[in-house]
C-alpha cells in the first residue's frame, strides 16, 4: 500500500509540475482582452477641443503639411518637458515652433535689421510652408525647447487645419513629429495612435488626403547675421536649389547679402530627432515636423 501511495505522490507532483507552465500562460480570451483593452490616447475631431488642451498644457498631435506633429504650448516648461518623455526623445535635440502668422514667428526672435530683414523676405516667399528659419531666440523660452543652445527654429505651417488650430490655441507650439524617438514619422491620425496611444494625448484627426501631403520634415536653415550666411541644417520640403535661385534673385537692394552655407555633413543637425528618412513607398518622412 505504501509502495503505490508513493507512485500516486510521485505522478501527482510530475503532472502538477507539466501543468504549471499551462496554468500560468493567459489564455487566448486573456491575450485578446489585453490587447483590446482602452489606451490613454484619444482621437478627436474638435479643433476647439484640441485649442483648449493645448492651451490647459496637455499634448496634442496635428497634421501639418509635412508630417504629424506633437504639440506643447512652447511657453509651458512642463508641457514642453513632457514631449521628451513621450517620445522618449533626448533632451540635446531642441524643438520647431510653430506659430499662425511671420509676425509671431519674429516675437519667438532676436535679430539685428539685416536678418530681421532676411527673415520678413523669406517669410514672404516660404511661408506657409515647409522651411524652418532658426535664430537666437527671446530669453522668455524655456530652455528645453532650445536644448539650451539659445536658437529657436521657427515656422507656420502650409496645412490649413494646423493653421487654423494654431490661431484657435493663441499660443506657439513646440511639436516635434508625433512618434516614438528612432521610429518613423507619421503622416496618419493612425500612425499616431499605433505608436503613441499608451500616452493621455489627443490626436486631431484629418482625411488622409488632406493630410502631410509633403510627406518629408520641413527644411532647416539658419540665419547667421554676424557671418552673413544662410546655413543649410537640413534638407526638406524645401529643395537646396530653390534657396540658392531664391538668394540670388531676392537680394537686390538688400541692406545686408547672405550667402547660403551647407552644414558639414558630420555635424549633427538641430531640430532633428535622427531617425532617418522613411522608405518612399511609406509616404512618411523622418523625425521632425
Amino acid at each position: 500500500a505504501s509502495f503505490s501511495a508513493t507512485c500516486l505522490l510521485a505522478v501527482s507532483s510530475q503532472s502538477s509540475r507539466l501543468l504549471a507552465p499551462a496554468l500560468r500562460a493567459p489564455s487566448p480570451r486573456a491575450m485578446a482582452a489585453s490587447s483590446t483593452a482602452p489606451r490613454p490616447g484619444r482621437l478627436i475631431e474638435s479643433l476647439d477641443e484640441a485649442a483648449s488642451a493645448l492651451r490647459s498644457g496637455r499634448l496634442v498631435a496635428f497634421p501639418t503639411e509635412t508630417v504629424y506633429g506633437l504639440g506643447a504650448d512652447a511657453f509651458n516648461e512642463a508641457s514642453v518637458a513632457s514631449i521628451f518623455t513621450v517620445k522618449g526623445r533626448p533632451r540635446s535635440d531642441p524643438l520647431i515652433v510653430h506659430v499662425a502668422s511671420a509676425g509671431a514667428a519674429e516675437a519667438l526672435v532676436r535679430l539685428g535689421p539685416g536678418g530681421l530683414e532676411l527673415m520678413r523676405r523669406l517669410t514672404a516667399s516660404f511661408w506657409p510652408g515647409p522651411l524652418t528659419l532658426v535664430a537666437p531666440a527671446v530669453p522668455e523660452l524655456p530652455s528645453a525647447v532650445t536644448s539650451g543652445s539659445g536658437y529657436v527654429g521657427v515656422r507656420v505651417p502650409e496645412h490649413a487645419l494646423a493653421r487654423e488650430l494654431l490661431q484657435r490655441a493663441a499660443v506657439p507650439v513646440a511639436a516635434p513629429s508625433a512618434n516614438r524617438f528612432g521610429h518613423v514619422s507619421p503622416t496618419r491620425a493612425q500612425h499616431v495612435m499605433d505608436d503613441l496611444a499608451h500616452h493621455p494625448i489627443l490626436v486631431l484627426d484629418a482625411p488622409p488626403a488632406d493630410c502631410c501631403g509633403v510627406g518629408i520634415e520641413s527644411t532647416v536653415v539658419k540665419i547667421d547675421e554676424q557671418a552673413g550666411e544662410l546655413i543649410l541644417l537640413r534638407r526638406g520640403g524645401v529643395p537646396e536649389a530653390s534657396l540658392e535661385r531664391w538668394l540670388a534673385a531676392e537680394q537686390g537692394g538688400a541692406a545686408q547679402r547672405f550667402a547660403l552655407k551647407v552644414k558639414p555633413a558630420h555635424q549633427p543637425t538641430p531640430h532633428d530627432d535622427g531617425s532617418g528618412a522613411a522608405a518612399a513607398s511609406s509616404g512618411s518622412g523622418s523625425e521632425a515636423a
